[in-house]
């Protein structure tokens, strides 16, 4: 295609003229010069970045999409990672002024101080008392515990190979527990084949061995469960305030105690979840609240959302502040302060994880809220 044809048929598009292939056209041709763009230090990031972030303004808006709130779609580069990222962010004025469309963007964030994000930590406390530094120890056999062999495998994770089971229980008060501290993330398999993915701050006590009629772990923070099939043996997850029932499924866990309430989101098969107070079967795609042990409440769940830290993402819709910076506190090993009101701002859209901090606090700069780093510490600014 020649220029003048691609000025005619960007033309085309702007005014909305474009066939349905047309408008293909288009649209693939934007995203795949986005996804070559990188920036060296030396470029000029405003001006690359508002160019970039005008023409996808044009575009989103002839394709139809809604602005009530006020919402802006924006595709942002870094300088040190090539992908583009896309975060939405609802703010309360519109960053393009309808007179003068060249979009000035806040200096960036002093990187006086940055952090990398958090990767695969974790200590196991064996049920004899020894810790073991999970993200310093060799592919392998870590440990063995009863005759059980506690193993290392490549990929990071720590895998329990349960003997052939006999009439000897005498395992059966072991109780093993794996803790993430902030920064950190690990994957377990249990005794009985079950997969778990322990979030930052997060821990989980579990037997050696699951003899009698249940499988019991007691969880704190947050896990993703992807539960071995056992209908004579149901697996139970205990937290602080509710009680998760299942048989073999998949479905997230959120039971933070800095959170004010306790979460269940149900990917796949059915949970039955409870409290003292009720108890509530969930469907895939539901999801169960439990809020300071009041009486539980059922909705439908934002999946993607809920469980978007096991898959590498920060994904927010309609998040507050709060919300926001506890997800990057734990994360980043950081701590939060509010200086002065905390602004009313939400947010919507993903970050990646892999993203160094001063990349995510930059794209939320966006949003008009200031931060000011003191080495650990992020303060939030009115």
């Amino acid at each position: 295609m020649t220029g003048p044809e691609a000025k005619l048929l960007l033309k085309k598009y702007n005014q909305g003229n474009c066939t349905a292939e047309e408008k293909a056209l288009v649209e693939r041709w934007y995203l795949s010069e986005s996804s070559k763009q990188t920036l060296s230090e030396d470029q000029d990031q405003e001006d690359f970045t508002a160019e970039k972030i005008q023409m996808w303004y044009e575009i989103s808006e002839m394709s139809g999409i809604e602005n009530k709130s006020r919402i802006s779609r924006i595709i942002l580069w870094g300088t040190s990672i090539a992908a583009a990222v896309l975060i939405t962010i609802s703010v309360g004025s519109n960053f393009f002024n309808t007179n003068e469309p060249k979009l000035v963007l806040k200096e960036p964030i002093p990187r006086v101080y940055d952090k990398n994000p958090g990767g695969n930590k974790a200590v196991l406390t064996l049920a004899d008392g020894t810790k073991i530094v999970l993200d310093d120890a060799v592919n392998g056999t870590i440990a063995k515990q009863g005759g059980i062999n506690i193993s290392k495998a490549a990929d990071g994770s720590i895998i329990y190979d349960m003997p052939e089971m006999t009439g000897n229980n005498s395992e059966t008060a072991l109780f093993n527990k794996i803790e993430t501290p902030k920064g950190g993330k690990y994957q377990i398999i249990l005794p009985d084949g079950s997969k778990v993915w322990l979030n930052s701050v997060s821990s989980l006590r579990f037997p050696a061995i699951f003899s009698g009629s249940e499988r019991n772990v007691e969880l704190t923070g947050e896990a993703f469960f992807e539960v071995a099939k056992n209908i004579n043996k149901p697996f139970i997850v205990k937290t602080n305030d509710m009680n998760v029932f299942v048989t073999g499924t998949q479905f997230n866990v959120m039971a933070y105690s800095d959170e004010n309430y306790s979460a269940t989101t149900l990917v796949e098969g059915s949970v039955h979840v409870s409290n003292l107070n009720s108890d509530i079967v969930l469907k895939p795609g539901e999801q169960v609240v439990s809020n300071e042990g009041a009486k539980l409440s059922k909705s439908i769940a934002d999946v993607e959302q809920n469980i978007a830290w096991k898959n590498g993402l920060f994904q927010f819709n309609d998040s507050d502040i709060r919300t926001v910076m506890n997800q990057i506190s734990r994360w980043y090993d950081v701590s939060i302060e509010y200086k002065g009101a905390v602004p009313e701002k939400h947010f919507g859209g993903y970050i990646s994880r892999n993203s160094k901090l001063s990349q995510v606090l930059k794209m939320l700069e966006l949003s008009g809220v200031k931060f000011k780093i003191e080495e650990k510490k992020i303060i939030v600014l009115p």
